[in-house]
């Protein structure tokens, strides 16, 4: 019988890129592991800065009612994290290669994906240049940079983006 708090979120396990490996480490500690199976990156468990734990499975009244998702920032320190900061690098990167767009549009387009990662008053401005650039830059070219955006998102941007 796993052993819960009665509220607050379990101890959670990722790789550096972003994999789950468990969301609970206290009780699955057979799931952990120094490698991830999938990518074979490192683990870790707490923020590289600050050492807090990493935010797992959610818990209720002694029950695990939600599975995880991982975070773009840590919850104590504010800190990105090396998955959120990695998928920013190959946005903003794929963002500079996009044809079609001048050194300008370019330019505003890799502000636009801060903007939409963090969520906050600039996010409506930052998704209608999204949505513009996107069409200018055609469906080929701009279905990849969309899906990397929209996975490193925030909630907020990623209601305006997707609908």
């Amino acid at each position: 019988m796993p052993n819960y708090p009665t509220s607050g979120y379990m101890r959670a396990e990722l790789c550096l890129r972003g994999h789950v490996i468990t969301g609970d480490v206290e009780n699955e500690p057979e799931k952990t592991s120094r490698f991830c199976g999938q990518c074979g990156a490192d683990t870790i468990q707490s923020c590289p800065k600050c050492g807090a734990h990493l935010r797992g499975d959610h818990v209720y009244e002694g029950k695990n009612i939600t599975w995880m998702t991982p975070t773009n920032y840590c919850y104590s320190c504010g800190t990105v994290y090396p998955w959120t900061r990695a998928k920013i690098a190959a946005a903003k990167e794929h963002a500079a290669e996009i044809e079609g767009l001048d050194k300008t549009e370019r330019k505003q387009l890799q502000e636009a994906i801060d903007d939409l990662v963090i969520g906050g008053p600039r996010t409506d401005l930052a998704a209608s240049r999204f949505k513009q650039f996107m069409r200018k830059a055609g469906v080929a070219v701009g279905s990849g940079l969309y899906k990397v955006v929209v996975d490193v998102a925030s909630d907020i941007a990623k209601k305006l983006l997707v609908g």
